[in-house]
């Protein structure tokens, strides 16, 4: 920046001030000139190195081993028994029914029991599965909103500098201007307020880059946390087009409630609820296999020795069945039938709160999109065009010292603000875009693109 004072001070503060602009529009062309790290390479990363994900494949694999190991019996049991022996001679061959006894026993599983334990098991990881799927677009979604928010303070940074070094072009002339002027009050040069005016511009602009590379260092250190350390300083560019744009189906279906519905009902969290419905009903048939009766076989082999008189003895089979008969705890298996069903019945609600919750969240990212596109396109085809060729008018009246150089001030910073306000609107247009592919990533095509002519000015 070009101080009205032609002290020393001044002069290297204008020097230190042209430095700092020179450096930032340096590292932005030396970034423009690496390659770039788009938003899909972000997202591979970020999926590549999340631990969550990971831990949500263990324990489904944790969970359809608990399946497999739900379905087995329980072991037998084996019993090596030594009976009836006399306590006066403890003799093998004294009295005839002396023997050794080895028996085994099998319980049987209750009703059926272990297929419903089994299939429960095999519920939860399907669970476990819905939760990576969801765990997948959840990361997707945040670590993009992180990516734009990072290319948007990139972008307004290197907006930001381009205008700043254009204003100190404009104030250096000025300057140049006044000296040559007759005198403060001369008529045919530029006044000392003009000078303040730029002067105080550049300062403000100046202060608004310094907060900028603040928004940028701060995003991208959040946004670093998914890359790898090679990654960490490459450029981001925010192209006008969304990554994700509804398809003709998409946008049909919004119109339509069942066919929306249907679409919602394919995400993870609806998958959730279905699998939680399920593993209650899996619950209260658990609950209602505790009425059936419990069986179980026994059978044993008696080994029996030789008399006293040497005479050889016929050895014991024994064969037996039990059960357990559930008397006394019908009560309370019906109240555990009835916790069961009340659960379940729990679940479904949440499941209809859901299904509305997800059927207005993606009805109003719908307006917003289709609101923020309309607005993109006013700023590309209207607003800008008009801020430009006010600015140029008020160039040339200037020059023609037809107007006051505040009129030439305001016109930049209309400019500035214009550029800026549009770059935070195709931020939010695509923040709104990514939370749309949250919810239907499938339904995404090429609509017909705002052309080149209409983004550049």
């Amino acid at each position: 920046m070009m101080s009205i004072f032609t002290g020393r001070h001044s002069r290297a503060q204008a020097i230190v001030h042209a430095q700092v602009i020179l450096c930032v529009l340096l590292t932005a062309r030396a970034l423009a000139s690496e390659p770039g790290l788009s938003l899909e390479q972000t997202r591979t990363y970020a999926l590549q190195s999340d631990p969550a994900l990971v831990s949500q494949r263990q324990l489904e694999q944790a969970f359809r081993q608990d399946s497999a190991a739900s379905r087995y019996w329980p072991n037998p049991k084996v019993a090596l028994n030594a009976q009836n022996f006399p306590t006066d001679s403890w003799s093998f061959e004294q009295e005839p029914m002396t023997q050794i006894q080895l028996g085994i026993s099998q319980m049987l599983p209750r009703g059926d029991s272990l297929d419903w334990q089994a299939k429960k098991q095999s519920l939860m990881a399907g669970l476990s599965h819905e939760t990576q799927s969801l765990r997948m677009r959840e990361l997707r979604r945040d670590v993009s909103l992180l990516w734009l928010e990072a290319a948007r303070a990139q972008a307004a940074e290197q907006l930001t500098a381009e205008h700043l070094q254009h204003l100190q072009q404009q104030a250096a002339v000025l300057n140049r201007r006044y000296r040559n002027a007759s005198g403060l009050n001369g008529s045919s040069g530029p006044q000392q307020q003009d000078l303040l005016r730029v002067e105080l511009e550049t300062q403000r602009i100046r202060e608004r880059l310094l907060n900028l590379q603040q928004q940028y260092q701060a995003a991208r250190q959040r946004l670093n946390e998914w890359l790898p350390p090679a990654l960490a300083s490459a450029p981001l560019q925010l192209n006008d087009e969304p990554l994700f744009q509804p398809s003709l189906a998409f946008a049909k279906a919004m119109a339509d409630d069942q066919t929306l519905a249907a679409i919602l009902m394919q995400h993870p969290l609806w998958a959730q609820t279905d699998n939680r419905i399920a593993s209650a009903a899996a619950d209260i048939e658990l609950a209602r296999q505790e009425d059936k009766a419990q069986w179980g076989i026994q059978a044993s082999y008696g080994y029996r020795g030789e008399d006293a008189m040497g005479h050889d003895r016929a050895d014991f089979v024994s064969l037996g069945v039990s059960v357990d008969l559930p008397l006394f705890n019908g009560e309370r298996n019906q109240r555990k039938v009835a916790a069961s069903v009340r659960r379940r019945e729990a679940e479904q609600t949440r499941q209809q709160l859901l299904l509305r919750q997800l059927l207005s969240a993606v009805r109003n990212d719908w307006a917003q999109y289709q609101l923020q596109h309309q607005r993109l396109e006013f700023y590309d085809q209207t607003l800008l065009p008009q801020i430009n060729r006010q600015l140029q008018a008020v160039k040339n009246s200037y020059g023609q010292d037809r107007d006051d150089y505040n009129d030439v001030i305001r016109a930049v910073m209309e400019r500035l603000n214009g550029d800026i306000e549009r770059l935070n609107l195709l931020r939010e247009w695509h923040k709104t875009a990514i939370r749309l592919e949250f919810y239907a990533p499938g339904f995404s095509s090429e609509l017909p693109p705002v052309s080149a002519a209409q983004r550049q000015e």
